[in-house]
Formats: C-alpha cells, sequence, structure tokens
C-alpha cells in the first residue's frame, strides 16, 4: 500500500470520532440524569470533568468534519491532552472518594468553576453544587469518578493507538 493512500482520512476515521463525540456527550448527559433524578450534586471538581468531556467532543466532531489528515491528527492531540487532564482530574477525585478528610478545594474551585459563563445559562449542568469527598451509591460497582477515570483512560488509549497507528 502506498503512503499516500495510507495517509488519506477514511470514512471509519470520521466514524469513530462521531461515535467518540456522542459517547462524550452521552456521558455527560448521564452525570445530569443522575444529578437531576438521584440527587448526586456535582462537586467542582465534577463540574471540570463534565467540561473535558464537552471539549472532547467538540475536538472529535471538528475532527470528523475534516477532510485533511493534518487537521485530524490536531483534533486526536486536542484530545490527547483533554484525556490526560480529565484522567488527572478523576483520578483526585477518587483519590478524594477514598480520603473524604482530604480537600479538593471547594470554595477556590467553585469561584472558578461558577465563574464560567455556562453556569450563568445553564446552571444545572455547570453550576457546583456538591462536595468531592460525598460517598454516593456505586452504579455497577463503581462511583462516576471511578466511571469517568475509566472513560478518560480509555479515550487516551483509544486516541493514542489510532495516532500511533497513523504515524506507521
Amino acid at each position: 500500500m502506498s503512503s499516500s493512500v495510507s495517509s488519506r482520512p477514511t470514512y471509519t476515521q470520521s466514524g469513530l470520532l462521531v461515535i467518540l463525540g456522542l459517547v462524550c456527550i452521552a456521558l455527560v448527559v448521564g452525570a445530569v440524569t443522575i444529578q437531576v433524578f438521584g440527587g448526586q450534586d456535582p462537586c467542582p471538581l465534577c463540574i471540570v470533568l463534565r467540561y473535558l468531556f464537552l471539549m472532547i467532543a467538540v475536538a472529535a466532531f471538528l475532527g470528523a468534519a475534516f477532510r485533511r489528515q493534518c487537521a485530524r491528527i490536531g483534533a486526536a492531540v486536542f484530545i490527547l491532552l483533554a484525556g490526560v487532564a480529565g484522567a488527572a482530574v478523576s483520578g483526585r477525585l477518587v483519590y478524594l472518594e477514598f480520603n473524604p478528610f482530604a480537600s479538593c478545594g471547594r470554595d477556590v474551585m467553585q469561584l472558578w468553576t461558577d465563574a464560567i459563563p455556562l453556569v450563568q445559562w445553564w446552571p444545572t449542568v455547570f453550576q457546583a453544587t456538591g462536595m468531592c469527598g460525598a460517598a454516593y451509591p456505586p452504579i455497577l460497582g463503581l462511583s462516576l469518578a471511578e466511571w469517568s477515570l475509566l472513560s478518560f483512560v480509555l479515550i487516551v488509549l483509544g486516541i493514542a493507538f489510532g495516532l500511533w497507528k497513523a504515524r506507521r
């Protein structure tokens, strides 16, 4: 196979990016549903995770829309960086769940997350109202923070594999 054929974006790449974007949106919708109907108030770190999932979704949709491989690689690198940040934040949240006496910096973080204009437009989704160490019942054996960590790790691994494969 010639290198010019392998460097062209494929419909599979677009499809996978669209699926990634939809999954990230579904994760945020699921978290908001659990918040509204399950009474699990989001902490400031949870709000940061929502922003990161939505940024990954936007980057994935933009990457799927671009026909040029260099634009898709740029979107993939952004997704990779946001995924690593998400894994770090959700890892910190998992740590706080197991160490409830540690603090997520609610006062400082809440000032920062509540200053973003989206809070004014859609407070149900973007306003931090909970505490990081709050214990909620697990879903299929994992907390929401653990599910987020797993999701971000899978995103990072998937994008890293895709970038590695595109480089070959």
